[in-house]
């Protein structure tokens, strides 16, 4: 009873039991009777025969089927190897080895040619010597003069005739894939459109290759002398000659970190009779001026380029000082090393000798938390920051 609910399910499903059989000879539509359920089902079965070309000039094949002669056709082509199209083309067909069909095959360019991109530029683009398509590589092809001693420069060098690039005999033996006054220039002037000094030490990480090399050094010399249009300009070159001299000696990251602040040092001095010599007495200071002190100021170009300069003054108690500077702009924040020495007051005249020598004088007038020096025109006005 079990097998009949399984067998009715079966059926149910389609699964019919029973041999297929051809009606009649000559014909492909067969029947079955389920042998458990009695549905009665047909089907088409060709007999297929292989396939064969219809002519030797064509692609056409036909088959047909042994039991009822039904055919069927299909295109069959043979394609050959691929073939440029025409001459100065570079279309690339497959022909058909039994007729005259072809197909399309892409393209097949002849990259074996290199032509400039303009008549004053030495960038050249690869060309393709059947079509005179161009292609996506680039690269660099000077047409370089031949070597003379430049006196400005004070050193050999050649120019491109094309592009005017002018490099360098600075290393004996090695004058190819040199770096040129041009690479400098480019350099230096993304340096100098950074707006902010993060900008700055992207930059001159960057483009830390060129500017530490020492054609660096003649680029400033000839910018200095024939680039800049006033004396401000030429500070601004010297500025940046002198973060680059100071980047490529301690390290970008180095000049960029934010200086350590240290005690003033005592006097150098190494007996307790010098000391008291050297420091001044008690009431030689007016303690008025003990503190920190910063005087401020602001240099521009007429490029655009500006920078911020404090000059800080600490005046201490034991008559020491520390003297140092801090330039901030668009280069950057350029801390100096700090200066040290003894101070002393007389007939209100502040007295700063550095432990180094040259010693500073210069009057001055207290008004409440400002300073001012009537006589200088550098650091006329002083604030007291503590």
């Amino acid at each position: 009873m079990l097998k009949d609910l399984f067998d009715r399910g079966k059926c149910a499903l389609g699964f019919h039991a029973g041999d297929w059989r051809y009606l009649r000879e000559g014909s492909c539509q067969q029947t079955r009777v389920c042998s458990r359920c009695k549905t009665e089902s047909q089907q088409l079965v060709h007999t297929w025969q292989a396939w064969d070309y219809q002519n030797a000039d064509a692609c056409l094949m036909a088959r047909e089927c042994g039991r009822c002669g039904e055919k069927e056709t299909k295109t069959e082509h043979v394609w050959g190897t691929p073939v440029y199209q025409s001459e100065g083309s570079c279309a690339v067909i497959r022909p058909c080895s039994r007729c005259e069909e072809t197909k399309g095959a892409g393209s097949a360019h002849v990259w074996e040619s290199w032509s400039y991109e303009g008549d004053q530029v030495c960038s050249q683009v690869v060309t393709c010597t059947r079509c005179g398509d161009t292609g996506p590589e680039r690269r660099i092809a000077h047409e370089w003069g031949a070597w003379y001693q430049s006196h400005f420069y004070g050193t050999g060098a050649r120019v491109c005739s094309r592009c005017a690039e002018m490099v360098f005999d600075l290393e004996e033996g090695n004058k190819t894939d040199q770096v040129s006054l041009q690479m400098v220039d480019r350099a230096v002037w993304n340096v100098m459109e950074s707006k902010d000094s993060a900008t700055v030490r992207e930059r001159m990480t960057q483009h830390s290759q060129v500017l530490f090399n020492p054609v660096a050094e003649k680029y400033f010399k000839f910018a200095i002398d024939q680039r800049a249009p006033d004396e401000s300009a030429k500070d601004t070159f010297r500025q940046l000659a002198g973060l680059i001299e100071r980047c490529r000696i301690q390290g970008i990251d180095a000049v960029f970190s934010p200086p350590v602040k240290t005690a003033i040092p005592p006097t150098t001095s190494t007996t307790s009779t010098v000391v008291s010599a050297a420091k001044p007495a008690a009431e030689e200071l007016d303690r008025r001026l003990l503190g920190h002190w910063r005087s401020t100021e602001i240099l521009g170009s007429g490029g655009g380029f500006s920078m911020s300069t404090d000059t800080h003054c600490v005046l201490d108690v034991e008559g020491r000082f520390e003297w140092y500077n801090v330039s901030v702009s668009s280069l950057g924040r350029r801390p100096s090393e700090p200066k040290y020495g003894n101070w002393s007051t007389s007939d209100n005249t502040l007295v700063l000798n550095f432990d180094q020598g040259n010693p500073l004088a210069r009057n001055y007038v207290i008004e409440s938390a400002t300073m001012l020096w009537p006589g200088d025109r550098r650091w006329r006005i002083w604030e007291r920051i503590n």
